[in-house]
């Protein structure tokens, strides 16, 4: 069970954005570069494990990405843990995935007051514990376009020294022509390919459902109990109803 704490300006530490992203990385061992970075889901996710360990499917976070779907992937699985844990906080997942400064910023203001309440100070390596993935914003391993240009250019170069060694001019002037190629096991290979990546398209979508899933699942056990506690006689009509609604069977 989470220590709850609530947020206001009064209550807030003056730790400037600058300290706060800091203490993000230097805590993760991460390469965030701005605060607004934090909306792809990932710190808060690894750090509810650093809280309550287990409470969070490590292995399902997308620990590097600029892409707004993983930001929703990451901040549901987030919120499931909060509520796993019965915090009375509910995620602004819409407005974090925007990447504004001032949303994001509010929320680890609460997210750094929560953690000092809830943290006990016991050690843990983040790197081992996702197993050394990259954690930041944007693709792992994505070159600058500089790299790129350089690594054509050197490709370029390589692909027409092998070019010359495949295919050298006899005495004669004429060309040698290169070994015949098996098309079928090129087709055959390729469909292999094709068909590992729908695999792990299906997989990866089978992940998503199974969050979503259990993330409205929550939903409905938060308010089957809110109905259940609230219910009196000047809403009990309305309070059965909606437990008919939750009910019925489709």
């Amino acid at each position: 069970m989470a220590v709850n704490v609530h947020f206001t300006s009064c209550t807030a530490e003056n730790m400037s954005r600058k300290e706060m992203l800091a203490w993000v990385n230097d805590t993760l061992q991460s390469d965030f570069r701005k605060v607004e970075e934090l909306c792809t889901g990932a710190a808060y996710c690894q750090m509810m494990d650093i809280l309550f360990p287990g409470c969070v499917p490590l292995r399902r976070i997308k620990y590097c990405t600029n892409i707004d779907h993983d930001f929703i992937h990451n901040l549901k699985i987030f919120q499931n843990a909060l509520v796993a844990m019965k915090v009375e906080k509910s995620v602004p997942i819409d407005r974090l995935v925007k990447g504004r400064f001032q949303d994001n910023f509010e929320f680890l203001q609460w997210f750094k007051k929560f953690f000092d309440a809830n943290y006990d100070g016991k050690e843990y390596d983040p790197q081992a514990a996702r197993h050394c993935a990259p954690m930041g914003y944007g693709t792992p391993g994505a070159l600058k376009p500089s790299q790129r240009s350089n690594i054509s250019v050197v490709g370029a170069t390589k692909a027409r020294q092998v070019e010359n060694k495949i295919t050298p001019k006899s005495a004669f002037g004429k060309v040698t022509k290169p070994p015949s190629i098996d098309h079928a096991d090129e087709d055959l290979s390729e469909k292999i390919t094709i068909l590992k990546e729908e695999r792990d398209a299906l997989a990866e979508k089978m992940q998503n459902i199974e969050i979503e899933r259990d993330y409205y699942y929550q939903k409905l056990t938060q308010i089957e109990v809110l109905v259940t506690e609230e219910e009196s006689d000047e809403n009990q009509a309305f309070c059965e109803r909606a437990k008919e609604i939750m009910y019925t069977e489709a």
